[in-house]
């Protein structure tokens, strides 16, 4: 995965989240965000096209196929909160509603799980 930042992003209210997926196991691609959609959920959130997709609300994507993490994307229906990793030297947008950096805003995310997910993209 290389170097970047872990950022937790949260939307609530149900889909459309505004952002549209690529990449997964089968095509030996991370999972990233290939577009956000101008004043939808997503763009106020702080997402960024590009970004690369480690957990979607606790479960890892690393293994995840295409298809499965559309599966899973639909059985969401309030609340999507994404692990996400951004590569050194991306810019940092803080969304205009927000009223903290959303780095530090780690809802649904344990300390253990941020280890973990940290000490497996170190191996």
């Amino acid at each position: 995965m290389g170097t970047g930042d872990f950022i937790c992003i949260s939307m609530t209210g149900g889909a459309p989240w505004g952002f549209r997926l690529q990449g997964g196991k089968e095509q030996k691609q991370p999972l990233q965000v290939a577009k956000i959609r101008n004043q939808s959920k997503a763009s106020g959130s702080g997402l960024c096209e590009g970004d690369e997709v480690v957990s979607i609300n606790g479960n890892p994507c690393a293994d995840l196929t295409y298809p499965e993490v559309i599966k899973l994307m639909e059985s969401i229906t309030d609340s999507l909160q994404m692990l996400i990793k951004r590569r050194v030297g991306a810019p940092f947008l803080f969304p205009e509603d927000l009223s903290h950096p959303p780095f530090l805003h780690l809802l649904g995310y344990t300390s253990l799980l941020i280890v973990t997910l940290a000490n497996q993209l170190m191996d």
